[in-house]
């Protein structure tokens, strides 16, 4: 049974290797205030997917610098920002922890094939169902696994929230998964809001005076700071040049005179040390005495030796005569030394005063010398400066009389201080940036803690609450095990995403669903030729049941069937039966009016029709994504309206919906049409070319309102009429008439 977790699981994994992978954060779009001051960032048209986490933040990601967060609300496809506080300036965009398609893939890849026990998810993947029950609402009760099917507006989703909210009341646990996006606000927590708008103020404090040096800058965009001080320098150089040249001739004159007293001591020194020289080897000997003494020591030891072995030798010893040669040189060696000491010892006593003396004027000539040397470089050193500085002066030149008018002009208009204030400023810029990172990372992990926390409280919320709402995406962060699944809006739903969330259940899982949603897509195409993805991906709960048509449904016992419907009027199922479909019944006492706008050719000015239907917040539908941005762009101040594709666009019903058929994109997307055209309550604007809707064929969503038109049950009007009214001059008031267009009866314009 566990073969199909395994193809499953790799038919996602096929689309996930084609994904792109996105970084952690990703911009949702610049940030915008509205009139009223809220903040919000406007995400019609595009696939929204579920938010972990929004910041305020600049071009960089929120990791680079201030990164503000926010609680959230989403609603007709703009996103609500709350609790946002002071902001600095340059947060100019919204960015989101975004769960992107890569990121559902793996892990509805891993969560498929970790997947454990699931008997109700084993019968879906086998195609087979239990019987349902009486209707499609005691469905919900009956063990086991069911289908309940419906054309759109017959209250499949209010059967679906009914049933989970009894069950609930019945000590059940719920999950109710469904693609109807519901508007639920991100709330921040409070444990360190105070800190939070703190470090916004200072931030936004910082900002301010980026936007001060940025002010600063722009008034001094004229102003050369470099050419006002090259012009002061001259002035002051004509100032100087007077002062140095006196004070370069004093120099001069002392130098000379330095000059000479330095050769004076420089001669006294080295006579000085001649003499010294002189008396220098005469106290040498001084040592040498020292040095003899010490010999002489010795010789009178050896003297001691030599006759006490004399007077102890044997008389008749050969070596008598050898010992009187050995006395007489040694009493000879004595006598010579005793005479040259002596003789050293006289010289000592005559110069040692001389050394004295000459050692004295020696270091006394030396510190002249040196003293004099000194005073010479200092005073030679001034006076090379001096010269370089005459030198430097009349090299820049001196000032002349435009450079006075110059300089006094900046000084009138204040140009000089306007740049200190902007120096100082970016001087404490080294300071302002140490603090700006301290307080963009201490701003930055309050984010991440509240962004913990409300991870954390949805996780116990999701193991606690006795009824869960989420959404296909939201699936893969489901936790514990549900008595009750109840899938809405499956009827476009891929087989995978189902198979995951019916695992969930242990007793019963029911799949609401019709059959005109759009059918699921992979990129790229070539996937679509993998069996894998042809039978995992492709595929919807209710093909693979083999439930393909309304009579199918019917047909199947484990189907429950709802034929009511509460929201189209005739009109509506009108078209629907040209296209084919006949399963969608007019709902009894409703009207849907369906007006065609015709353009007869001419370009659509979206700005007037949105008026049409800005009162009750409607919606625009196109036939593809790249058709979305010019209708946003003139919806930019009006976000009560919606606007996208059939799949985009969230909610079940509007009060007024326009298509826009000026495209032939709806031929290929009969069921997005279908899905379109149902969605209208009140009233149904056709937007088109009624020449072009005149030559459709048959089968086709414009060939439907042909058939339409041609019943009588279309009203037409001219689009240049209804929102650009001729105007009649009234020569005597100035006043302006509007003709008012009425449809006859076979549909033509009448005035």
């Amino acid at each position: 049974m566990t073969e199909w977790r395994q193809q499953a699981a790799s038919a996602v994994e096929a689309e996930f290797e084609h994904a792109r992978q996105a970084g952690e954060w990703s911009v949702l779009g610049p940030l915008r205030r509205t009139d009223d001051g809220d903040c919000v960032v406007d995400l019609r048209g595009r696939r929204v997917h579920p938010l972990n986490d929004v910041r305020v933040s600049g071009s960089e990601r929120p990791r680079q610098g201030t990164a503000v967060p926010v609680s959230t609300e989403f609603s007709r496809g703009v996103l609500w920002l709350h609790d946002v506080g002071p902001v600095p300036f340059e947060c100019d965009r919204v960015w989101a922890r975004e769960v992107t398609h890569g990121h559902q893939l793996a892990r509805l890849a891993r969560a498929l094939r970790e997947l454990g026990d699931a008997p109700l998810a084993d019968r879906l993947a086998d195609g087979e169902l239990d019987p349902a029950g009486e209707d499609a609402y005691s469905t919900c009760f009956v063990p086991g696994l069911h289908f309940v099917w419906g054309p759109p507006g017959s209250g499949k989703s209010h059967i679906a929230a009914q049933a989970a909210a009894e069950l609930a009341r019945r000590g059940k646990r719920v999950l109710l998964v469904t693609e109807e996006a519901v508007a639920g606000r991100a709330s921040l927590h409070t444990v360190d809001g105070g800190e939070r708008l703190a470090l916004q103020r200072d931030l936004a404090d910082l900002s301010a005076v980026d936007r001060e040096l940025a002010r600063l800058d722009s008034e001094l965009r004229d102003y050369d700071h470099e050419a006002f001080l090259a012009a002061e320098r001259r002035i002051e150089n004509a100032q100087r040049v007077a002062a140095l040249e006196s004070e370069f001739a004093a120099l001069c004159e002392r130098h000379w005179a330095l000059a000479l007293q330095t050769a004076e001591a420089g001669e006294t020194l080295r006579l000085a040390q001649r003499s010294h020289d002189r008396v220098t080897g005469e106290h040498a000997r001084r040592t040498e005495a020292r040095v003899l003494t010490n010999q002489l020591a010795k010789v009178e030891e050896r003297l001691g030796e030599l006759r006490e072995r004399a007077r102890n030798r044997n008389p008749l010893h050969r070596g008598r005569k050898r010992d009187r040669q050995e006395l007489r040189a040694a009493e000879e060696e004595r006598r010579r030394l005793v005479s040259r000491i002596e003789e050293c010892r006289k010289r000592v006593n005559t110069v040692s005063d001389d050394v004295r003396r000459l050692a004295s004027e020696l270091e006394r000539a030396r510190a002249q010398a040196r003293e004099a040397e000194r005073v010479e470089s200092e005073t030679r050193t001034q006076l090379e400066l001096v010269r370089d500085e005459l030198i430097r002066l009349s090299a820049a030149g001196l000032a002349d009389e435009t450079d006075h008018r110059y300089y006094a002009d900046c000084l009138h208009r204040e140009l000089p201080r306007l740049h200190a204030e902007r120096e100082a400023l970016r001087e404490r810029a080294r300071h302002r940036a140490a603090l700006r990172g301290r307080f963009q990372e201490r701003l930055w992990w309050i984010g991440e803690r509240e962004h913990e926390l409300r991870m954390g409280e949805e996780a116990r919320w999701w193991a606690s609450e006795p009824v869960v709402v989420t959404t296909m995406a939201g699936l893969t962060h489901a936790g514990g095990v549900f008595d009750v699944v109840l899938v809405d809006d499956a009827g476009s739903a891929r087989l995978c995403d189902v198979l995951l969330a019916v695992a969930q259940a242990r007793e019963t899982a029911v799949v609401f669903g019709d059959l005109v949603q759009p059918w699921p897509q992979v990129s790229p195409v070539e996937l679509e030729k993998l069996p894998e993805v042809q039978k995992w991906t492709l595929s919807t709960p209710f093909s693979h049941c083999g439930i393909l048509t309304p009579s199918d449904a019917h047909a199947h016992p484990g189907c429950a069937v709802l034929t009511r419907q509460y929201r189209v009027g005739p009109a509506i199922q009108a078209i629907a039966d040209n296209i084919g479909y006949k399963a969608l019944v007019a709902a009894e006492g409703s009207h849907t009016e369906v007006v065609l706008l015709d353009t007869a050719g001419e370009p659509v000015e979206r700005a007037a029709l949105v008026r049409l239907i800005s009162s009750d917040g409607g919606a625009i539908l196109v036939p593809s994504e790249e058709d979305v941005e010019q209708w946003r762009e003139v919806l930019r101040d009006t976000l009560t309206v919606d606007v996208g594709t059939a799949t985009t666009v969230t909610g079940h019903e509007f009060g007024t919906v326009v298509l826009d058929l000026t495209t032939d994109g709806w031929y290929d997307r009969v069921r997005s049409f279908l899905s379109g055209i149902a969605r209208a309550r009140e009233r149904l604007y056709l937007l088109a070319d009624l020449d072009a809707v005149r030559g459709a064929p048959a089968g086709t969503p414009l060939g439907a309102v042909e058939a339409l038109h041609l019943r009588g049950g279309l009203v037409v009007r001219r689009l240049g009429e209804v929102l650009i009214p001729r105007q009649r001059e009234q020569s005597a008031t100035g006043w302006t008439a509007t003709v008012i267009t009425h449809p006859a009866p076979d549909g033509t314009i009448a005035g």
